[in-house]
């Protein structure tokens, strides 16, 4: 499944690009990023209130906020997010009542690992992760090669969730290239976040983006989602406002 990130859409075209993805891709990630945690700044929940209007998939904001709190998240969730993803090592001193806000809101639970954070970081919690996210680079910035320890932790996460029963779909956030996206298409992956590299970049015309990152899927035989795509939206759906 692909998740476009915002983060690299042409700002002049949203509009139009947001509404011929609504057809093809399976959710949109959302970076809010505040220049502290990670030397980038991009999007504010306002952006999501504003995308939320035209966007008929769910949207997963990923908080990547020095000091993230009660007021940020809630930011996020009034301007209209479906998965709240945090980052893990930067709200494990208050994870539960977190947890308990998300949930309370109708909202899923997203996490995040970033390369050099393990996962038996955040086990105590696990069963309640709906959307597990690994970051494939140091956090930040576009265009950086894949951390390679992360195949392994992909791996290990669907292990452990076939094995315990848990519920979170896994995902991964950057590193995904040419050279890298078969070996991550087959560590067990559910979603891949596609920016600038394999989507955006591709061409000016999103229909000639989503075809050409559709190619590159193809010659390393991988076929991206289609015929149950209304199936995975309701998945991603499910529950959100149970």
């Amino acid at each position: 499944m692909i998740a476009p990130s915002l983060m690299g859409m042409d700002v002049l075209e949203i509009k139009k690009q947001i509404e011929f993805l609504n057809q093809k891709a399976a959710m949109y990630h959302v970076d809010i990023l505040d220049w502290h945690y990670a030397k980038n700044l991009c999007f504010s929940p306002d952006f999501i209130f504003q995308i939320k209007t035209v966007a008929d998939i769910p949207i997963e904001a990923h908080l990547m906020v020095e000091g993230t709190d009660e007021g940020i998240i809630n930011a996020v969730i009034e301007a209209g997010a479906d998965y709240i993803s945090l980052q893990a090592d930067e709200v494990s001193k208050n994870i539960f009542r977190y947890i308990d806000m998300i949930k309370q809101k109708g909202r899923k639970l997203g996490v995040v690992l970033n390369p050099s954070v393990p996962l038996q970081y955040i086990e105590s919690y696990l069963d309640q992760v709906d959307l597990l996210t690994f970051m494939g680079v140091t956090p930040g910035f576009a265009g950086q090669k894949l951390s390679e320890c992360v195949l392994n932790k992909i791996a290990e996460a669907k292990e452990l969730r076939d094995s315990k029963g848990y519920h979170y779909q896994i995902e991964i956030d950057g590193g995904c290239h040419m050279d890298s996206i078969e070996r991550i298409c087959k560590s067990g992956i559910d979603v891949m976040i596609v920016g600038k590299t394999l989507l955006f970049g591709q061409d000016e015309d999103i229909c000639r983006a989503w075809d050409k990152m559709e190619q590159i899927f193809e010659s390393v035989g991988m076929a991206l989602e289609r015929e149950n795509l209304q199936g995975v939206r309701t998945n991603l759906y499910k529950n959100v406002s149970d």
